[in-house]
């Protein structure tokens, strides 16, 4: 396999990746329906489009954790340590939320936020490994 060949099979693969889980995301928005984001700062729907983005930056951090496994690339627990550290700084920003759904809400603590962040992390390093091979 040559070198063009190899480049547009990880473009391929990564478009791919970001695509599923932009659809994905959609499709968990369709299932659920109305969701909400509640907190200190008031409350916030949260349509379809943020849950299909919310899936799209799974895509791509799937994307990501695949080719730093691949080439071994320690880089990307760099990334993932980065977004964890923003995600810990929202949390302590933001302080207690919860997402409301269904008639009912879960309360979301500093744990899930630092490991949002983490994965928004990892999806950074799998767009810079996407565009920049």
């Amino acid at each position: 396999m040559t070198l063009q060949d190899e480049e547009l099979k990880d473009k391929v693969e990564g478009a791919a990746l970001l695509t599923g889980g932009t659809v994905a995301g959609a499709g968990v928005s369709a299932v659920v329906g109305g969701m909400g984001l509640v907190g200190g700062f008031g409350g916030v729907a949260i349509g379809m489009a943020p849950v299909a983005a919310a899936g799209a930056v799974v895509g791509t951090a799937a994307y990501g954790a695949k080719k730093a496994i691949e080439e071994g690339d320690a880089t990307a627990i760099g990334a993932v340590a980065g977004g964890a550290a923003a995600g810990a700084g929202v949390a302590a920003v933001v302080g207690g939320m919860g997402l409301a759904l269904g008639g009912t809400a879960v309360a979301i603590g500093a744990a899930p936020v630092v490991a949002a962040g983490a994965v928004v992390g990892l999806a950074a390093y799998g767009l810079n490994r996407l565009f920049n091979k």
